[in-house]
């Protein structure tokens, strides 16, 4: 049974903002995209192999958790997690084409053209989770046993070096591998094990560093401000009585300022004020910006020219 289902990063989708608003002479611009893409590709991968997931059957009781961010000894992210009364199953998925080499520290992989790049090591992440998941296990009283793999969503990685002592999957090759587990003698009962689901939904607290210059350190006004139009892309529509205007591709959409309004909380800053909401969206008046303000799905806290808006993510 699918405990928490597969969904979208809000952190991606930050990344993607922070990127399109940013100019390419910007000294973090890079790595901002690199960022945006990486994480793009690892949501990619999680989205079908939770859907692999989706299809598993067990002739025993289970939970499946996707994107699970706990707290033992400090904060760690498990992409998907099974657990069952017999043993729990942490899958840190990859999405990464080319010819890929595990070393002691890295992952390397080399693409058709020879151009290689290196990451971080799955099987060092994998046993820091493996770790934080046994130390957060016995604080609240359970003895599960901890299996973990290394995933690969797509066959357009060949595992040229596989790692010495750590189970690399493709994504076709998880229900097999999930039967085969030993699943003799139950380590807890079925109240227990719906106490665990419970219990890692409760303590699930996903991950927002929001707004994305003030954790990536970038300066607020560097980014560009304006609506964008949803049909081309320009960031810059013209603010008309009762509707928005493209000057591009010539376009009206009466509510184009949603999504800029998004994504002012997850780039920008936390909350925002009347002349804030004029400045970002490029208003025309005080008036429009209390229209859009007070028909907006946000928080609102203070008073007369005290008021701020905030959104719920950014509490």
């Amino acid at each position: 049974m699918i405990a928490k289902k597969y969904s979208a990063s809000l952190y991606v989708k930050a990344l993607h903002s922070l990127h399109k608003r940013m100019s390419r002479n910007h000294p973090k611009y890079s790595m901002i995209k690199d960022e945006y893409y990486q994480k793009l590709a690892g949501d990619i991968g999680e989205e079908v192999v939770m859907k692999m997931m989706e299809q598993l059957k067990l002739p025993y009781k289970f939970y499946v958790f996707h994107n699970l961010s706990l707290y033992a000894e400090s904060l760690f992210q498990v992409d998907i997690l099974l657990v069952t009364q017999y043993y729990a199953l942490v899958l840190e998925v990859k999405n990464i084409k080319g010819e890929i080499t595990f070393t002691d520290q890295q992952m390397q992989r080399k693409l058709d053209t020879n151009e290689t790049h290196s990451f971080e090591s799955p099987v060092l992440q994998l046993e820091e989770y493996v770790y934080q998941l046994n130390l957060l296990f016995k604080a609240i009283g359970f003895n599960l046993p901890i299996y973990s793999a290394i995933v690969f969503a797509f066959p357009t990685s060949y595992i040229k070096v596989p790692p010495a002592n750590k189970t690399i999957l493709f994504r076709r090759g998880i229900k097999p591998y999930i039967r085969n587990i030993k699943a003799d003698s139950p380590y807890i009962n079925e109240i227990q094990l719906d106490s665990l689901k419970n219990y890692l939904l409760n303590a699930n607290t996903d991950f927002q560093p929001f707004p994305l210059t003030e954790y990536y350190g970038i300066d607020p006004d560097a980014i560009l401000k304006g609506v964008e139009c949803n049909q081309c892309g320009l960031i810059g529509m013209k603010k008309l009585p009762h509707n928005w205007f493209c000057p591009r591709c010539k376009i009206y959409h009466r509510k184009a300022h949603e999504q800029t309004l998004d994504e002012y909380f997850l780039i920008y800053k936390s909350t925002m004020s009347n002349i804030e909401c004029q400045h970002f969206l490029k208003l025309n008046n005080k008036h429009e910006a209390t229209r859009i303000l007070k028909n907006s799905m946000l928080i609102k806290t203070g008073q007369s020219r005290n008021t701020k808006y905030s959104a719920l993510f950014s509490k």
